[in-house]
């Protein structure tokens, strides 16, 4: 255990107000920037509008997007979203309240671990650093279904350290959640979620303990039947409704196709997980060298579950040819669990501490970066408060960081107001960061300009088809990149609202004008000659046009809007 002072962490204070302490800590670190930040990536506003045509359409077993079928995910996460829809409207925070509310239950959970296997005070610790690790911090306020997945399989992994005790006989109520938890994961993210905890104990049996297990305990044969019942309440419906597609495509092109063809042309990087900690496990990575050395040192049957938990995820999606980062978000909790409780938040030897530092300069490297890249480069204007606030944002972080190792390895309160001043310019700094991609987001834009539009306006997307606009509108739109299919929906009669791409510039075209030396340089898409036909050829369209920042494809693009609005709906100017 590390340092800490007595009197500021009892066990008994720990097991009376560890669960409030997680609580202020999430609310403090995930609600600011949340209720702001726009429907980021191509998933968000997916996952959010889904829900809605779920509730429209009163299809709970089937989701939907933009009226055709969302074969991506199994529905757990669209009925926690409802609930959210249900109680406080349908907006951004609403949409993302299921995530951050996981990131705490996760923390309770790894509390509860903790506190089993070792102590209050540990379990305390290991869920404060599951909430302050940068990864969780980025994924906690996102649409997505993730941290549900985080979340359940934390729970069945909880089950079998309980599972695993001496002397466990009949069908316990760990069993239950163990198989329960399980079956949930598998509505949360599809099958690669039951991969995880079989791993886990497959490693810890063959890899890392090396010992026999008392599998019978796990009771396996009924267990199943309790998951698989609950997978079979939803899936039956849902292959019965759409004769066999949500598997052939939730499975065919969603999980087998993403493990064998790298997605959206993204190309395997070897290392790409290991190279990603660095930044994913912030601040905690830290730790990395003593974490070794402790863990070897104290090495028991616990800590070879918990290495397997850790080391799970991490194999599978070595060999998963689709990379990201948060793919291995579910080895977190048991990476803060080892960290906690095996005495590794402290540097005993001089080499530690040069790594420690390392970690933080390199956070460091990557703010002064932005600062630079910000003078560096022709930025339009527009864009210019975000970079600033970027920097600042990772630059407050390395502090933050640094100030939150200095608090676990040294006894006292030495440090404490530092790390807690610090953390709340990092939550400060976030929002004000989200505010300002809010200001440059093409839909808020688009949807800030035209509130209120007559009923039955057709809305079409031309070479421009983020998702964003669904949700932002409220509405279906009709997206496509034929210029021939764009013109005859142009020319039918009714109110119509036209979105189409003008030009747009990559940060790969950024970097190409600066290695050029050039202080201009062309748009990396050019599609202004065309925009200018369709403006001839219709103009009984009202023009009018608008740069925005896309985040979703790191991009600045220019947007032609032509509206013809028959009830005399104008653009807000």
């Amino acid at each position: 255990m590390p340092p800490t002072h007595p009197d500021l962490l009892t066990d008994q204070r720990c097991r009376h107000y560890g669960w409030l302490v997680l609580l202020l800590l999430t609310a403090v670190l995930y609600l600011p920037g949340t209720a702001v930040l726009p429907l980021m990536d191509r998933d968000e506003p997916r996952f959010a509008h889904a829900t809605v045509e779920m509730m429209q359409r009163g299809s709970w077993a089937v989701p939907y997007f933009n009226g055709e079928y969302r074969f991506d995910k199994p529905p757990l996460t669209y009925w926690w979203m409802a609930l959210h829809y249900r109680l406080l409207g349908i907006h951004e925070l609403s949409a993302r309240l299921h995530t951050t509310v996981s990131v705490w239950l996760v923390a309770l959970v790894i509390a509860a671990i903790g506190r089993r296997l070792h102590s209050a005070r540990a379990g305390l610790l290991a869920g404060a650093a599951w909430v302050l690790t940068l990864q969780v911090i980025v994924h906690g306020r996102l649409c997505v279904a993730d941290m549900p997945l985080v979340l359940f399989i934390t729970l069945a992994l909880r089950a079998v350290i309980e599972l695993f005790q001496p002397g466990v006989a009949g069908f316990k109520r760990w069993h239950w959640l163990f198989y329960s938890a399980l079956g949930l994961s598998f509505l949360a993210k599809g099958p690669l979620a039951l991969l995880v905890p079989a791993l886990a104990l497959v490693l810890m049996r063959f890899l890392f303990w090396r010992q026999p297990l008392p599998w019978r305990q796990l009771k396996v044969w009924p267990g199943l039947l309790i998951a698989l019942g609950i997978a079979a309440a939803w899936g039956i419906p849902a292959l019965i409704e759409t004769q066999g597609l949500f598997w052939k495509v939730g499975m065919g092109e969603h999980v087998v196709d993403r493990g064998t063809k790298a997605f959206n042309g993204r190309f395997p990087v070897p290392g790409y997980y290991l190279a990603t900690a660095f930044l994913s496990l912030f601040p905690w990575i830290a730790f990395l060298p003593p974490l070794w050395s402790a863990v070897r040192r104290t090495w028991s049957m616990t800590h070879a579950l918990l290495v397997g938990w850790v080391a799970a995820p991490y194999l599978i999606f070595t060999f998963y040819a689709t990379q990201l980062p948060h793919y291995v978000m579910p080895g977190f909790p048991a990476a803060m669990l080892l960290l906690a409780t095996s005495g590794a938040l402290t540097f005993t030897a001089r080499w530690h501490r040069v790594w420690a530092c390392s970690c933080a300069g390199l956070f460091a490297v990557l703010g002064l970066g932005l600062l630079w890249a910000r003078r560096g480069f022709a930025w339009p204007a527009a864009l210019l408060p975000l970079l600033t606030h970027a920097a600042g944002f990772t630059l407050c972080l390395t502090a933050a960081g640094a100030f939150l190792i200095w608090l676990v390895t040294t006894s006292g309160r030495r440090g404490l107001v530092g790390t807690v001043l610090s953390w709340i310019a990092v939550a400060s700094l976030l929002h004000i960061l989200c505010m300002d991609i809010r200001q440059l987001h093409p839909a808020v834009t688009l949807a800030q300009r035209f509130p209120a539009l007559p009923d039955k306006t057709e809305l079409i997307g031309w070479r421009f088809s983020e998702p964003s606009l669904v949700f932002h509108f409220q509405r279906l739109w009709r997206f496509t990149s034929k210029r021939e299919s764009l013109e005859k929906r142009m020319q039918r009669p009714g109110p119509h609202l036209v979105v189409l791409l003008n030009s747009e510039w990559t940060l790969s075209d950024a970097l190409e004008r600066w290695l050029s030396g050039k202080d201009q340089s062309p748009p990396g898409v050019d599609l202004s000659a065309e925009v200018a036909t369709l403006a001839t050829r219709y103009p009984d369209y009202q023009l009018s046009s608008v740069t925005v920042f896309n985040a979703a494809r790191s991009s600045w693009a220019e947007l032609v809007v032509m509206a013809r609005l028959q009830t005399g709906t104008q653009p807000a100017k």
